[in-house]
């Protein structure tokens, strides 16, 4: 399992234009992921505080547990191919991309 995090730096005036779209487009390919087996855990968290968040962005942390089979799957899937180019438009800065195997977790 692989363990995904990405720091998603929305323009703040169309975070509610993003969550929307989030939540029509990308929650049903968890859902189709998840009962695969594909993933086996997602999160999409508005930050609220903490470290560096710039004037005007809103920062969301997306958290995915993910076979390394699921990752690929996701990045070539057409739906979220579509929802990437018109959320992309929404994001004034690169988003923040790291993932790896983890080495110690509790559940």
């Amino acid at each position: 399992m692989q363990s995904i995090a990405i720091i998603l730096r929305v323009a703040a005036d169309r975070a509610s234009e993003f969550e929307a779209m989030f939540a029509a487009e990308e929650i049903p390919i968890w859902d189709d992921f998840i009962a695969r087996g594909l993933f086996k855990d997602c999160s999409l968290t508005r930050v609220t505080g903490g470290g560096e968040t710039p004037e005007g962005i809103q920062d969301y942390i997306l958290h995915i547990v993910a076979t390394e089979e699921g990752h690929t799957e996701h990045d070539h899937d057409g739906r979220f191919k579509s929802f990437l180019e018109r959320a992309q438009k929404l994001q004034p800065k690169q988003p923040l991309v790291w993932f790896g195997d983890p080495i110690f977790e509790r559940r």
